[in-house]
């Protein structure tokens, strides 16, 4: 049985202007397996090496996403370590409203949708926001 790579996108659309799919997930993968299974050659039945390489294949899978997700969670809590780390100190930041850099002090963290939020007086300041911190 011959197998083919198959790479993803990170996004795109299709002719009916619909969003393309980005990944095969863990229950596609194995609707995809069981299919396969149930409509081959009962003459030419899959080859046990043939099998056991798209085990692994769903092995790898599942430990790729599970590696996906421990970096995700590792890079919000380092994010939100660099934002307790602010409290307390002067820091510029370019306000919603200009161009130009504002200087406040960080009093608070708070976290919107998983992500750290500095609290500068009665503003709310995205991190990508500081422009400069000082001791």
């Amino acid at each position: 049985m011959e197998t083919s790579g198959v790479s993803s996108t990170t996004s795109g659309q299709n002719l009916t202007g619909t969003s393309v799919t980005k990944n095969l997930d863990r229950d596609a993968f194995l609707k995809l397996l069981i299919t396969e299974l149930r409509n081959q050659d009962p003459l030419k039945p899959m080859e046990d090496k043939d099998f056991i390489a798209q085990l692994a294949q769903f092995s790898s899978l599942e430990q790729m996403q599970k590696l996906n997700q421990t970096f995700e969670t590792v890079g919000k809590n380092e994010a939100a370590t660099r934002a307790f780390a602010m409290i307390g100190k002067k820091v510029d930041y370019i306000s919603a409203e200009g161009d130009e850099p504002v200087a406040g002090y960080v009093d608070g963290v708070v976290f919107d949708a998983g992500l750290p939020v500095l609290e500068i007086g009665s503003t709310r300041v995205d991190m990508e926001k500081v422009v400069r911190v000082y001791r």
